[in-house]
């Protein structure tokens, strides 16, 4: 299974967040990073979104990956997963280390993040769930968790 949702990551450029507001759920379609062990995930946006304030307010969310066609072959081909944990911005050294993972996968992010109104924030991964085959078929992967502290780079 982990190699199902390394594999994933790996070939997708964005996922869709999902943050709780006061009154309604919001998505937001975000490039990302994320470490070998697939417990955390990295976005980067700018401090005064709606995201940020929900994430503040209410730190759980979910994170959205899929293999979306288009068409009807979808139903019964397609797979979706869902990353389901807590968000938090992060800040100090470690910063620098997550804005090259950012880069590395995503060079078109340079420019927004050399803009000093831009945060990062780290999603704690509990556990993915993976759906396919007409939905069937569910599996769930929990990665072992590791300090934010315990990453150098």
């Amino acid at each position: 299974m982990k190699e199902k949702v390394a594999s994933l990551l790996n070939q997708q450029a964005q996922c869709v967040l999902a943050t709780q507001g006061h009154q309604e759920v919001a998505l937001h379609l975000m490039a990302y990073a994320f470490r070998e062990n697939l417990n955390e995930i990295y976005l980067a946006t700018y401090a005064n979104t709606l995201k940020v304030k929900n994430i503040g307010d209410r730190p759980n969310v979910s994170c959205l990956w899929d293999n979306r066609t288009g068409n009807n072959a979808d139903h019964a081909e397609g797979f979706a997963m869902t990353g389901f944990g807590q968000a938090r911005e992060v800040t100090g050294p470690i910063v620098q280390s997550i804005i090259c993972l950012l880069l590395d996968r995503n060079f078109s992010l340079k420019k927004l993040l050399s803009d000093p109104a831009v945060v990062i924030i780290a999603v704690s991964i509990d556990r993915y769930q993976w759906v396919e085959g007409c939905y069937s078929q569910s599996m769930v992967y929990e990665p072992a968790k590791q300090a934010l502290n315990d990453y150098s780079q």
